[in-house]
């Protein structure tokens, strides 16, 4: 394969969506997107994965696994597609991009759910509309994955909280509708605040990003959104319990 990784997953991307394939696609390819003609914070974080939500009637694996292999020969012949792990409740479908050795290229990870909150992003490859999740479903998303004991397994979502910080208001009134309406309840961040130095060996363990900042600077404002949520949380749990 002799195209640019990113540019390759988005040509799969958008022969997904040209073919009508029912995903709303996530995670740092849709990020990339978003922050393309406006990114404040300057970092970019190279990814080999595209993730999505399979939003349409109930599949089979090997629906799915047909129409994943149809858009990936579309863009590269060469190229095959391997189901290597079923969707179940809360675990997603696992896909991977192989060439004709075998050897793995990309993977494709699909959850099999509803997801209303999503936008059209262009892409900028051929400047085809694809449906993604909006910026409040991912960062609702990403402060859920960080508030709970993994968190030093999800670095990755604390780099990406902290740019979209810069690019996005925080509406939290926005968050709490999305966690309520997926039947999320967010944790309470202990690790997160507690676990400074093993995030910080992760972080600096982290490749691929471009224009990489210092890890204080990014606990320090991903915190600062933290704040803000567990002000919010303090101010509506009185008047919650005065209406009981």
């Amino acid at each position: 394969m002799c195209l640019d990784l990113m540019e390759f997953l988005y040509r799969v991307m958008e022969e997904l969506s040209n073919a009508g394939v029912p995903i709303v696609f996530k995670g740092a390819m849709v990020l990339n997107l978003a922050i393309r003609d406006n990114n404040p914070s300057k970092v970019e974080r190279a990814t080999r994965d595209i993730d999505g939500d399979w939003i349409g009637e109930f599949p089979t694996m090997e629906e799915m696994e047909i129409a994943l292999r149809n858009a990936v020969k579309e863009v590269d012949s060469s190229l095959d597609v391997q189901a290597n792990r079923t969707f179940a409740e809360r675990k997603s479908a696992g896909f991977r991009i192989i060439n004709e050795f075998g050897e793995k290229i990309a993977s494709i990870d699909l959850s099999v759910r509803q997801n209303r909150f999503c936008r059209p992003y262009i892409s900028y490859v051929n400047g085809i509309s694809i449906t993604g999740a909006s910026l409040s479903k991912m960062l609702s998303d990403k402060l859920y994955a960080i508030s709970g004991e993994s968190v030093c397994r999800r670095i990755k979502d604390v780099l990406d909280i902290y740019v979209m910080s810069y690019i996005t208001k925080i509406d939290m009134d926005k968050l709490h509708q999305i966690w309520t309406e997926t039947g999320r309840e967010l944790g309470d961040f202990e690790a997160y605040k507690t676990q400074t130095a093993k995030l910080g060996e992760a972080y600096n363990k982290m490749k691929g990003i471009k224009n990489k900042p210092d890890f204080l600077d990014v606990y320090s404002r991903v915190s600062d959104v933290i704040c803000k949520l567990e002000h919010q949380k303090r101010i509506e749990t009185p008047t919650k319990e005065k209406s009981r």
